[in-house]
């Protein structure tokens, strides 16, 4: 971090001194990428979890990345996920698809609590997409909408049937 401050003209010490809480922004670790409709839930639940810890809530396209300072540790994030994991099975949320997931790519490890993208929505990008009525229509709907350097994989979810749509590079 401290290389890419001083590369971009940022002093460190002189911004934790001066604006500590943009200090902590800037060195917070990230914890969750989630849909906007969930953030609050989610963040108020990282809050009641870790008290001791700041949030912060950064816009990600069209999810919000929740960031915590300090990071968590491993452990912390095992425990975080016992919490966030049952949410998707609140009807509410399950009505909706909601999903929690930890994804291991080329980009590195992230968690996500998200909805899926209804398929006439979808312009492009890394999605989960759906539903579907079956996996032949999940499919044909990834064969004739995602493009490269995207792939499409169909997954069964909650008795329906979604794409998953992700950079080939991180199959």
């Amino acid at each position: 971090m401290r290389r890419r401050a001083e590369a971009e003209g940022i002093d460190l010490d002189a911004l934790k001194r001066e604006a500590p809480t943009d200090y902590m922004a800037l060195a917070a670790g990230e914890v969750l990428r989630v849909a906007p409709e969930l953030a609050e839930l989610a963040g108020g639940m990282l809050l009641v979890a870790f008290p001791e810890r700041e949030v912060f809530r950064a816009p990600d396209g069209p999810r919000e990345r929740l960031l915590a300072f300090p990071a968590l540790s491993g452990e912390e994030l095992e425990r975080l996920d016992g919490l966030l994991a049952p949410l998707v099975d609140r009807p509410e949320w399950y009505r909706r698809n909601a999903f929690y997931r930890q994804v291991d790519d080329a980009r590195g490890a992230r968690r996500e609590l998200d909805l899926p993208q209804a398929p006439d929505a979808y312009r492009q990008g890394d999605a989960v997409v759906g539903p579907f009525v079956d996996e032949g229509a999940a499919d044909a709907w990834g064969r004739a909408q995602v493009r490269p350097p995207h792939v499409h994989d169909p997954f069964p979810m909650n008795g329906r049937w979604f794409c998953d749509v992700f950079q080939a590079d991180e199959a």
